[in-house]
């Protein structure tokens, strides 16, 4: 995600002398700063400690590149003209061809290539690239892998010096101990360069003292500017020179503030969502309820709306009834008028037919709690000498329809009890 411009190299040779330099892009051009370098203090008895010493000395900050480099003990490295394959493909041909040239089982070491360049030799095809591959002892490699982890130091790779070279020497382990050939592998020296001349000095700015070095340190100190160099230039990355991947726990943990934000960014962008969906969890909800009450206060409105309806039809049934009654029999007229007048609000009359003195009637109502005791009051009723309630029946749409039968008393009749009363009261 960021490029790194700063990189921290630590090399230590067969004899676990450990060497270390901190170099950036300095702000002349073409050239790098060395910001530190440092040699291990042999009054330091033990490995991990010396790392960790030099480690503390260099002081990287969490944007360098940190890569270790050694000599592995029985490491092998070799050129090989192969195929241009993609990397899953070049590592199973790389399987099969290392056993060839390899003393000892494949499982024993622990191996890696990089890609040179295309092949420009005669007789081999352009298709082919050269790879370089460096094994190593399992051993080896697991025992180095115990110190950087015993030292508590995180770094992003390791590898080993030959990784780096552009082009392999005839005789590696030899210029790994000679300065003045170690100085000739460095991009743009020229052919006659000599540690003593200040060639050196026109590509790196820090190094005054470096004529002051040992032979060893001279020549460690070369090996972690050149892999600096090489880093800080683009033409390798970590993941092209290292043997094999370090454990988790010894990867460094940069950018932490950064990541701490985002996760704190994230997690506030997360607590906002929940209370959005919660937040709009409840307005739904609200919403919903409103609707449901809306909708039942609706449904009741229009069952009033349907009741209403029923009723009007009902009477416009019973007027229409009334219209196909003979007119010569007046007093039903004045029959249903008492009984419209006696029979509460919520109750009322669908249909009748008469014949002589009966009459035969339905009364809807719905209420029908009631119903017993508001029509019990028509046993009252002078016009009526009888009232009776045939049968009842529960309409689908919750109508109780009550089945009558009355017996009304003609005017003559009517008339005549009542002379019988008033000379009854007379002789009395």
């Amino acid at each position: 995600m960021f490029r790194n411009n700063d990189c921290t190299v630590m090399y230590w040779d067969k004899d676990g002398n450990i060497y270390g330099a901190s170099v950036s892009k300095g702000r002349e051009p073409g050239k790098i700063a060395v910001l530190q370098t440092a040699f291990a203090d042999s009054k330091i008895p033990v490995f991990p400690d010396r790392l960790r010493d030099i480690y503390n000395r260099l002081a990287p900050g969490e944007s360098h590149t940190i890569i270790m480099a050694s000599r592995y003990e029985g490491a092998i490295c070799m050129e090989l003209n192969l195929p241009n394959l993609a990397y899953a493909e070049m590592q199973k041909a790389l399987s099969f061809e290392l056993p060839r040239h390899i003393p000892v089982p494949l499982e024993e070491v622990v191996w890696s290539y990089r890609t040179i360049g295309l092949v420009q030799e005669q007789g081999v095809p352009p298709s082919h690239v050269r790879i370089r591959v460096i094994a190593v002892s399992r051993k080896s490699w697991d025992s180095a892998v115990a110190g950087i982890v015993d030292s508590g130091i995180k770094a992003d790779a390791a590898t080993h010096p030959l990784m780096v070279f552009n082009s392999l020497p005839d005789n590696p382990e030899f210029i790994l101990e000679d300065p003045g050939e170690m100085l000739k592998l460095f991009p743009g020296m020229p052919a006659d360069v000599s540690i003593e001349r200040p060639q050196l000095s026109e590509k790196f700015v820090g190094l005054e003292g470096f004529l002051n070095y040992t032979p060893a340190q001279k020549t460690g100190m070369l090996i972690c500017l050149l892999i600096g160099e090489t880093i800080l230039n683009g033409t390798l990355t970590p993941d092209n020179i290292r043997i094999s991947p370090l454990p988790d726990v010894v990867r460094p943990q940069r950018f932490r503030l950064v990541r701490y934000s985002a996760a704190a960014l994230l997690a506030f962008v997360l607590l906002l969502g929940m209370v959005l969906l919660a937040r709009n969890w409840w307005d739904a909800r609200t919403r919903y309820g409103k609707i449901i009450t809306e909708k039942q206060r609706v449904a009741v409105k229009i069952n009033e709306f349907k009741q209403e309806r029923l009723k009007n039809k009902k009477i416009d049934e019973l007027i229409k009834k009334i219209d196909d009654t003979n007119p010569g029999n007046a007093e039903i007229f004045q029959c249903l008028l008492v009984l419209s007048q006696k029979l509460p609000t919520s109750m009322w009359i669908s249909m009748f037919s008469t014949r002589d003195d009966e009459m035969d009637l339905t009364i809807c109502t719905m209420k029908d709690k009631d119903a017993q005791t508001d029509l019990s009051v028509l046993n009252t009723i002078p016009m009526f000498s009888n009232f009776s309630i045939r049968s009842t029946r529960r309409d689908s749409d919750g109508t109780l329809t009550i089945f009558a039968h009355i017996v009304y008393q003609s005017k003559f009749k009517r008339q005549k009890v009542g002379d019988r009363t008033t000379g009854d009261k007379t002789g009395g």
